[in-house]
């Protein structure tokens, strides 16, 4: 997590050093991205960068984050949309994502994604994980569509959306098979949508 130095820097110095982070971890895999580079191309001195940061791994993991929020805020716009349905809104959040994948910010979440094929969808949240973000959208979420029976199903079902939908988009993104992506997307929703057990058996 940056230090509140970071944060006290004025905003046009800290857009500055996330612009070169993100160009570097977009060019090269993260064991070879450099922060010499980054400091380089931010025009700030090295020592600074270690009162802003503790390692090149913080940094990452801090625009992961940063990229997790912008998701998060389209799924809550999407679900305004999908009128609270969570598969709907997920799926139109990958279909977002796959249409801006070569534009903007996308662009360059698109390029980390190939350079870092080993990278876990995990990389995306919080450090509080779906749950915190399910707290923060969960007025959104139409439960009446779904057939929750403990007070954790909306969370596990919450974290099962989360982390199908950001790995088939770094499966896509790796592939460069968004097609085919899309579609296992939507056999594991139709999975978890039906319940794979059969009617006949019981637990």
């Amino acid at each position: 997590m940056p230090s509140t130095t970071f944060f006290n820097l004025p905003e046009e110095k800290r857009e500055r050093l996330l612009a070169a982070a993100r160009a570097e971890f977009a060019r090269v895999p993260y064991e070879e991205a450099s922060v010499n580079r980054m400091i380089q191309a931010a025009g700030i001195p090295r020592g600074s960068f270690y009162m802003y940061f503790t390692d090149k791994e913080d940094l990452f993991r801090y625009l992961m984050e940063n990229y997790g929020r912008m998701l998060e805020e389209r799924l809550g716009q999407l679900l305004d949309q999908a009128e609270g349905d969570l598969f709907a809104a997920f799926l139109d959040l990958f279909d977002d994502i796959r249409a801006q994948w070569e534009s903007g910010a996308c662009r360059e979440l698109a390029s980390i994604v190939r350079r870092n094929r080993q990278m876990q969808p995990g990389a995306f949240l919080d450090r509080r994980g779906p749950e915190a973000i399910l707290d923060r959208l969960r007025d959104r979420v139409a439960l009446s569509r779904l057939d929750l029976r403990t007070d954790t199903d909306l969370s596990d079902l919450f974290r099962l959306l989360v982390f199908s939908t950001a790995g088939s988009l770094m499966a896509a993104g790796a592939a460069g098979d968004p097609a085919g992506a899309r579609l296992r997307l939507e056999r594991t929703f139709g999975i978890l949508q039906r319940g794979a057990l059969s009617k006949a058996a019981s637990c």
